[in-house]
C-alpha cells in the first residue's frame, strides 16, 4: 500500500507530508482547495505525464516523494523492474519536475517513467471522473469486458493477435503485388535500370577513399617532384656553396676517428656518427626510389577524376556513400526479384493466408464462445452490485455481435466477418434503470449519477479478477447524492476490507464511512496561498461532515453529521460480525 507522500512546491502546496494507512481514506475540503492535486501528485510519481505549470509560482522545481510498501506476494514481479527486499519490501519514488524536464528516481537510482508506470500497474489503480466517459465510447467496451473475464482468455487472445498481425502483413504484401500490370511493369523497368547501372559501376567498399587519396597525389606531382629534388640536393649534393649533409657527416666521422685514436672513449662517438651516416644513406636510397616512382601521368589523373565523378553521380541518386549505394542495390534487387516472381509469390501468400485465416477462425470462435458464456455472468454480477448501490431492478446487459465485411472479411459460417485486433466481436453495453423497461445503449439512457454507480459496479467486478493493493477514486461520486451516495460509501468501505482505498469526495455520506478522514484547506499568508492537509477525528470530523452537508458547522447540520458518523460506525460493526 501507499504509506507516505511528500509534496513540495506543487500547485498551491508548499511543503506537506501525508501519512497513509490501510482501509478507506477520504480527502475532503472546499472546491479548489487542492484535493485532486494530491491524486495528481501520486500519478506523477507513478510515471504519468505532468505539466511544468504545476510548479509553485516563484519556485525552480517541484519535488514529489512516494513511499510504497508492496505485499510480499507481488515482490517477485516487481523485481523485474526494481530491486525490492523480500524481508522489508519498500519502494521510494521521487519525481523532480523542472520547467523544461523531469527526473525520476526509484530507491535512489535514476529511473525512467516507464519503470514507474510498470510499478504502478502492479500496485495502484486510479479511477477518475474521466473514466465515466469511457463507458460512453463503445470502442472501449470489449477491453472492459475482457478485463472482467478471468485469465483463461489471455493466452487465446495473444495467439489470435499474432495471427491477426500475420494476416495484415499478408494482405499488405498481396495488395502491393496486385497492382495493375502496367504499374508493375514500370516499376520492374525502373528497378532493372537502377540495379544494372550500379552493377556496371562495379563499386567496391573503401574505393572512394583510395581514389581521393590517389587524386591528391596525382594532382600534386609537379610539387612532389620539386620537393624531392630539393631534399636530395640538401642530403647528397649540397646547395649554394654548402656541402651536402652526406659530406658533412663523412668529414665528421673522419674527425671522430682521430679523437678515438687519441682517446679510446671517443669510440662511442665514432659509432654514433657512423649510425647517423648509415641512416642517411638509407634515407637517400628511399628518396631515389620515391623519385623514380614520381612521374607526370595526365591520363591516370583523368581516369581517377572520371571514376570519382561517376561515384558522385551514383551517390546523388542512391545514397550518400558507396555503402549506401550498394545497400540500395541489394534492396532494389530483392524487390525486383519479388516483382518478377509476383504470380508465384501471390500463390504462396494465398495459401498462407488460408492457413492464417483458418487459425484466426478457430481462435476468434473460441474467444467469442468464452465472451458469450461469461458475459451473462459478468452482467449479472454488475447488476447485483448496482442493486447494492441503491438501484434495485437496474439491469446491465452485455450485447455481442459481429460485423459483415464483404471485401476484407474472413469466411465464418457462410458470412464474411470483419476481423478486429482482439477478435470478431463488437461489444455494446446496455443499461436499464427501471424494471420493465428495455435495456438501451448506455450513452442514450444513463444519467451522470447512474454512470458513477455503474462505473463503480464495473470496477468492483474487475477487482475480483485482477486485484491491485491500492485503489484511488477521484470524485467518482459526481452527480450522486442521497441514498445513492450512502450506497457508494458502503461499497467503497467494503472494497477497503481487501484493498487500501483512497477517495476524493464531496459527499458527506461517503466521508462518514472513512477509516481515516483528511481535510484539505487553503489559506493566505503574506500574499501567498498555501494548502495544508489535516486529519480530523471525533468532533472535528463531525464538524467537517456538517460543513459538507450544508456549509455550516453548527445546529442541525452538526447533529446530522454526528448521526451519519454513528450510522457508519453501526454499519461497520454489523458488517464485521
Amino acid at each position: 500500500m501507499l504509506t507516505y507522500l511528500r509534496i513540495r512546491n506543487f500547485g498551491i502546496f508548499d511543503d506537506i507530508d501525508i501519512e497513509l494507512g490501510p482501509g478507506l481514506t477520504v480527502f475532503t475540503g472546499e472546491t479548489g482547495a487542492g484535493k485532486s492535486m494530491i491524486v495528481d501528485a501520486v500519478t506523477a510519481c507513478l510515471g504519468y505525464r505532468t505539466s511544468a505549470d504545476t510548479i509553485r509560482s516563484g519556485e525552480e522545481r517541484a519535488i514529489l516523494e512516494l513511499l510504497i510498501s508492496p505485499p510480499k506476494h507481488i515482490v517477485p514481479r516487481l523485481n523485474d523492474v526494481v530491486d525490492v527486499s523480500q524481508d522489508i519490501p519498500e519502494i521510494m519514488i521521487q519525481r523532480d519536475i523542472l520547467p523544461e524536464r523531469s527526473y525520476m528516481r526509484i530507491n535512489g537510482k535514476i529511473a525512467t517513467m516507464s519503470m514507474a508506470q510498470a510499478i504502478g500497474s502492479y500496485l495502484v489503480d486510479i479511477h477518475g471522473q474521466q473514466d465515466h466517459h469511457s463507458l460512453l465510447r463503445p470502442q472501449n467496451n470489449l477491453s472492459i469486458l475482457d478485463q472482467m473475464i478471468k485469465g483463461e482468455i489471455d493466452k487465446i487472445k495473444r495467439e489470435y493477435q499474432e495471427a491477426y498481425s500475420a494476416r495484415q502483413d499478408i494482405l499488405r504484401r498481396s495488395e502491393e503485388l496486385n497492382r495493375d500490370a502496367s504499374q508493375r511493369k514500370r516499376e520492374i523497368d525502373l528497378l532493372s535500370y537502377q540495379v544494372d547501372e550500379i552493377d556496371k559501376a562495379e563499386l567496391r567498399r573503401g574505393e572512394e577513399e583510395e581514389l581521393r587519396q590517389e587524386f591528391r597525389v596525382l594532382s600534386s606531382q609537379r610539387n612532389l617532384i620539386q620537393l624531392a629534388q630539393e631534399i636530395y640536393g640538401l642530403l647528397h649534393e649540397g646547395a649554394k656553396g654548402f656541402g651536402s649533409a652526406y659530406e658533412q657527416l663523412t668529414q665528421s666521422t673522419a674527425l671522430a676517428r682521430k679523437i678515438a685514436g687519441i682517446d679510446p672513449s671517443g669510440d662511442n662517438l665514432v659509432h654514433d656518427i657512423e649510425q647517423v651516416l648509415f641512416s642517411l644513406e638509407v634515407a637517400v636510397d628511399t628518396l631515389r626510389d620515391y623519385q623514380r616512382r614520381l612521374q607526370l601521368d595526365p591520363s591516370r589523373l583523368k581516369q581517377v577524376e572520371a571514376r570519382l565523378d561517376l561515384i558522385e553521380r551514383l551517390k546523388a541518386k542512391y545514397g550518400g556513400t558507396v555503402d549506401q549505394i550498394l545497400k540500395y542495390r541489394d534492396v532494389s534487387a530483392e524487390r525486383l526479384a519479388t516483382l518478377l516472381n509476383a504470380d508465384e509469390i501471390l500463390r504462396e501468400l494465398h495459401e498462407t493466408l488460408s492457413q492464417v485465416e483458418a487459425r484466426m477462425t478457430d481462435l476468434g470462435g473460441r474467444l467469442s464462445a468464452i465472451r458469450r458464456q461469461t458475459s451473462v455472468e459478468v452482467a449479472g454480477r454488475v447488476s447485483s452490485v448496482l442493486e447494492e448501490l441503491g438501484m434495485p431492478g437496474a439491469r446491465f446487459v452485455i450485447s455481442l455481435d459481429r460485423q459483415d465485411d464483404d471485401r476484407y472479411g474472413i469466411p465464418v459460417d457462410g458470412r464474411k466477418i470483419k476481423a478486429f485486433a482482439d477478435g470478431f466481436d463488437v461489444v455494446e453495453f446496455l443499461f436499464c434503470a427501471n424494471p420493465g423497461e428495455a435495456a438501451l445503449p448506455i450513452h442514450r439512457v444513463a444519467s451522470g449519477g447512474e454512470l458513477s454507480r455503474l462505473m463503480l459496479a464495473i470496477k468492483s467486478c474487475m477487482e475480483g479478477v485482477a486485484s491491485v493493493p491500492t485503489l484511488i477514486f477521484d470524485e467518482i461520486d459526481a452527480g450522486v447524492g442521497g441514498k445513492a451516495g450512502q450506497a457508494i460509501g458502503e461499497k467503497l468501505w467494503q472494497l477497503s476490507q481487501n484493498h487500501q482505498v483512497l477517495c476524493v469526495t464531496h459527499l458527506a455520506s461517503i466521508a462518514a464511512m472513512a477509516d481515516t478522514h483528511l481535510v484539505v484547506n487553503k489559506h493566505e499568508k503574506r500574499g501567498r496561498t498555501y494548502a495544508e492537509v489535516t486529519e480530523v477525528t471525533d468532533e472535528h470530523r463531525a464538524r467537517e461532515i456538517a460543513r459538507m452537508l450544508s456549509g455550516t458547522e453548527i445546529g442541525v447540520s452538526l447533529d446530522h453529521g454526528r448521526e451519519l458518523l454513528a450510522a457508519a460506525k453501526q454499519y461497520k460493526q454489523r458488517a464485521g460480525q
